[in-house]
């Protein structure tokens, strides 16, 4: 079935949020971006997105493009965007969640991964049931969220305030992932957090191969690219340290279209 209508699941990093200028930044999403005549004529970012791969390689008709991503949504959040996605009768859905899950502000915040698999496993019920029959649903594994704070710790925000002095307020909850950025978290609790990461990678994997394995009519791909990507200063925003750039936005969708051969949609 053609993938023509795209609906993602993801937080703030499919909403693109302070890519190129504060908030949700939706035309430079990896999902859902799209580039026509103003963000052309504002200068703003053309990140080649799945949105825009398809209709190039699909036209444009019968075309939608739904974003049911949602910023600071976490895996508690999968069953209402699946919800979303299936009342929308996607053929396409992108999925790029669980970021949240290990950006609380303390550890013990964290679902545990029995918490993990019952929230991921609840929203592909949804989709396997509701979705139409040829659909598709490519879950990317988690980014690796540490990696992100070695890149980006010893960049300025602006080109003016260090990361780091940026982050220092995760002590009083006024910024994200104190479990991975906060200032007295060591080398050591920032490993532990990647192995949590690597466990709710591992079961995402697993669940796809079993919905693939009994629910035929649809198709289910993973791929753990963007995780093993070692992302680059200039790609980890210029605003808040953190989130993807805009060049780390369309390496994003150029990472996971390759990863998944378009992704595969031609076979069918």
């Amino acid at each position: 079935l053609k993938p023509k209508r795209l609906a993602s699941i993801g937080d703030s990093i499919t909403e693109a949020i302070d890519a190129e200028v504060y908030g949700a930044n939706h035309w430079a999403s990896w999902a859902n971006g799209y580039h026509g005549f103003w963000q052309w004529l504002f200068g703003l970012s053309n990140v080649k997105s799945h949105n825009q791969r398809i209709t190039w390689e699909f036209g444009r008709r019968g075309r939608k493009n739904f974003m049911e991503a949602e910023s600071g949504a976490d895996s508690f959040d999968l069953p209402g965007q699946a919800a979303q996605a299936v009342a929308h009768q996607a053929t396409y859905v992108p999925w790029l969640m669980g970021q949240n899950d290990i950006c609380q502000d303390y550890e013990e915040d964290i679902p545990t991964d029995e918490k993990f698999e019952m929230n991921a496993r609840a929203a592909l019920t949804k989709l396997s049931t509701g979705l139409p029959s040829g659909s598709t649903i490519y879950i990317v594994g988690m980014v690796d969220v540490p990696h992100l704070y070695d890149i980006a710790k010893d960049k300025k925000a602006l080109g003016i305030v260090d990361c780091e002095v940026l982050w220092f307020s995760t002590l009083f909850e006024l910024f994200p992932c104190g479990t991975v950025l906060g200032p007295f978290r060591t080398d050591a609790d920032r490993d532990s957090m990647r192995e949590r990461i690597i466990g709710f990678n591992t079961i995402l994997q697993g669940l796809v191969d079993e919905f693939n394995s009994r629910d035929t009519p649809h198709h289910y791909f993973y791929t753990n690219e963007v995780f093993n990507y070692d992302f680059l200063e200039s790609e980890v925003s210029d605003l808040d340290c953190f989130h993807p750039s805009p060049d780390g936005q369309e390496k994003l969708s150029s990472i996971t279209w390759e990863a998944g051969d378009g992704p595969n949609f031609q076979e069918w």
